[in-house]
């Protein structure tokens, strides 16, 4: 953690803040000038960049009412206007102030040679923001008008990506912004030099220790279309028209990661307008190439916006609000999973920060659930269903502190399901099949099939969509082979079982059992083998969403033992599961071994942070099935198990009973004790199995 807290403090330091005489006098004629930036952590310190100015004319005095201004940014490794649009024929051609910034690391040297990690975006789009208030101010100062509300961006490659963070950083500022194959987000083969879509390196390292380590949350902020933040833009109510023009062949910059892009932007109800250049769209004067290049990147603007950038015209397009300048607020911050980036305008220009999240609220015991604290410690009764969902989120935020955060958006990789095998079980398919979880790992898993979806004359867009149920094993070397029926123990061949009855089932193999080798090293990206397990089943729910055929709406989870707590785990963080089955899957901590929890596969915190005490856990499973309130839960405890003591379970369902209550929801929470030892009888299995189907179909 030594070198995550350092990178922290050092966007915490206070950034270099430039006084007026720090600014130099804007030109009157097509010249450059030096503007101060903001502090790089990695060489801390004053810092200045180049600006191009262009003016339509190459006079200052020839700006008009009508005049706009437009960045065009150049690629990585290039410098001044390198690949991207000339920006004389912007000037002249749309009437604009064009800037060309050298931001941060411009030139191959500093960019590609030197071993400091590239920026990927973040404080070279704060130096091309800079410039554009350095230019606003100029002419305000020279009493020069000018069409504020024309504000317009464009690049190419790396240009393209510093393009769309400004957009990203300054979302009530530009009216349009046009991206040529820019890079979209910092993902892992990019960041760490990784097997993936790119020969692209930008350097860092996954170590905590070494000072080029990325943080979670600056590699978060680097990614354009996080649906959170794209939350944000639309709820600051950005107007920016973002035109994303990408070749269909482009392997440096991936074309998923651009389709991914202008989908997340129309899931927000942003501005977009996706360009997807193919072999088709060449016309061998702008579009000569559908691979990165693309081709003429001036005519490429002029050509897919030019009736959006004209200074006058129906299709025009025109900030209407002011701008972040103007409104020299706070109000631009973006979550991350261990605080927020907030870019303040208070000075005018921008000035970006990172502000860690203050730690969770900790409870000393669990088991009353009537309450919540706040941020001081203060006492509140739980009288509402508001009232709950603060003590909810906390619940979460505790249950990380022990397991490690849940993975964030980069590491929802397309699923690239394979087929490993098809075969015929009566009236059922079983495939085998496996999926990429993450960057980094592919997990196997037995997919069933229910006859109403595998007759000959079965057409999956028009039949009856079913329901479908998560199936987790218990501690096997066989893995997803039990829970499949495929060998061992007959009694949890509920994936066959449940399948049999008309739901479609997905069995995965837990980390580290059947085919699913994993060496639960954190290099990974997981603190514990419980959240890389948990991420793992959120993309088997990804997966039964997008199957043919299933509901995605009624969608459940049921294990036995591993699999039972594994259900409750992956249940906390996954609400598209609406009914949840733990069978001998828990009991209170107090009244269980708590050194069983702490192996690799599990939490290793509870050893390492919490001294195997349950009296110094910030979580029990208490707050975790009550947190799935209203969704239906059932506990199925034997009276005999001697590895989940059953007095503990009546003891959580007792105290959770309350909270189904408030929420109106108590016929939803259910339990039965088996009078069995530590096992899944059929009995058990058949009330488990109705109450599924009394929740989802």
């Amino acid at each position: 953690m030594r070198g995550s807290i350092v990178f922290a403090l050092l966007l915490l330091a206070a950034p270099f803040v430039a006084s007026a005489e720090d600014w130099p006098a804007f030109p009157e004629y097509d010249g450059a000038a030096q503007l101060p930036g903001q502090a790089w952590p990695i060489k801390p310190g004053p810092r200045q960049f180049r600006v191009l100015v262009h003016f339509p004319g190459g006079e200052r005095r020839k700006v008009t009412p009508q005049t706009g201004i437009m960045l065009t940014l150049h690629n990585w490794g290039g410098t001044d206007c390198v690949g991207t649009a000339d920006p004389k024929v912007l000037a002249k051609e749309l009437n604009v102030v064009a800037l060309c910034v050298n931001y941060l690391q411009s030139g191959k040297k500093e960019s590609v040679d030197d071993p400091e990690p590239y920026d990927f975006g973040y404080l070279q789009a704060l130096d091309a923001l800079r410039s554009l208030w350095w230019t606003r101010q100029g002419l305000r100062t020279a009493e020069i008008p000018f069409a504020d509300g024309r504000v317009y961006a464009t690049g190419g490659s790396g240009g393209g990506n510093v393009t769309l963070m400004a957009n990203k950083l300054a979302p009530r500022t530009f009216a349009a912004v046009i991206d040529m194959c820019g890079m979209a987000k910092l993902s892992d083969d990019m960041a760490f030099n990784l097997p993936g879509g790119t020969s692209l390196d930008a350097r860092y390292r996954r170590d905590p220790g070494h000072p080029f380590h990325l943080t979670r949350d600056a590699q978060e902020l680097r990614f354009v279309g996080d649906p959170a933040h794209l939350a944000v833009m639309k709820a600051l109510k950005s107007e920016s028209r973002v035109l994303i023009v990408h070749g269909v062949e482009d392997t440096t910059c991936p074309i998923a990661d651009a389709r991914e892009l202008a989908e997340n932007m129309q899931a927000a109800d942003l501005n977009v307008e996706p360009h997807f250049i193919d072999q088709a769209r060449l016309d061998g004067s702008a579009f000569k190439s559908a691979g990165h290049s693309l081709g003429d990147r001036t005519k490429i603007v002029l050509k897919v916006a030019g009736r959006f950038l004209a200074p006058q015209g129906k299709e025009s397009l025109v900030r209407k609000g002011p701008s972040d300048f103007e409104l020299a607020d706070e109000q631009v911050r973006y979550p991350t999973a261990n605080g927020s980036y907030v870019i303040s305008y208070k000075s005018g220009y921008p000035i970006g920060r990172f502000e860690p999240a203050p730690p969770p609220v900790a409870y000393v015991e669990h088991q009353n659930l009537k309450y919540y604290l706040d941020e001081k410690g203060g006492q509140h009764a739980i009288e509402t269903p508001e009232d709950w969902e603060i003590r909810r989120a906390q619940i979460r935020a505790n249950l990380e502190l022990v397991m490690g955060k849940l993975p964030g958006p980069l590491s929802r990789v397309p699923l690239d399901m394979q087929v490993l095998e098809d075969v015929a079980v009566g009236q059922l398919r079983r495939k085998k099949i496996s999926y990429q979880s993450d960057p980094d790992d592919r997990v196997t898993a037995y997919l069933f099939l229910p006859s109403s979806l595998t007759g000959k004359n079965v057409d999956l867009t028009t039949a009856a969509k079913v329901p479908a149920v998560l199936c987790l094993q218990q501690t096997t070397v066989l893995g997803k082979v039990e829970p499949a029926g495929v060998g061992g123990n007959a009694d949890m061949h509920y994936a066959l079982e449940l399948a049999e009855r008309g739901y479609v089932t997905l069995a995965p193999d837990y980390p580290s059992f059947g085919e699913h080798p994993y060496d639960f090293s954190p290099r990974h990206g997981y603190d514990s083998g419980s959240m890389k397990a948990v991420w793992d089943n959120i993309r088997a729910v990804d997966l039964l969403q997008g199957l043919p055929g299933v509901d995605g709406s009624k969608l459940g989870v049921l294990g036995h033992s591993l699999g039972g707590h594994n259900a409750i785990f992956t249940a906390v963080f996954e609400p598209r599961l609406k009914a949840i089955v733990s069978s001998c899957g828990f009991t209170r901590f107090h009244k269980d071994d708590v050194p069983s929890w702490n192996g690799p596969r599990y939490m290793p915190r509870i050893a390492t942070v919490y001294d195997n005490n349950a009296n110094k856990l910030p979580f029990d499973f208490t707050e975790l099935i009550a947190s799935f309130a209203p969704r239906a839960f059932m506990a199925v405890a034997a009276t005999g198990d001697d590895d989940f003591d059953v007095e503990g379970v009546r003891d959580v369902i007792q105290s959770v009973r309350p909270i189904y209550k408030l929420l109106g929801a108590d016929k939803k929470l259910q339990a039965i004790y088996p009078d069995a030892p530590h096992s899944f009888p059929r009995e058990a299995r058949l009330r488990a199995y109705e109450f599924l189907d009394g929740q989802l179909r």
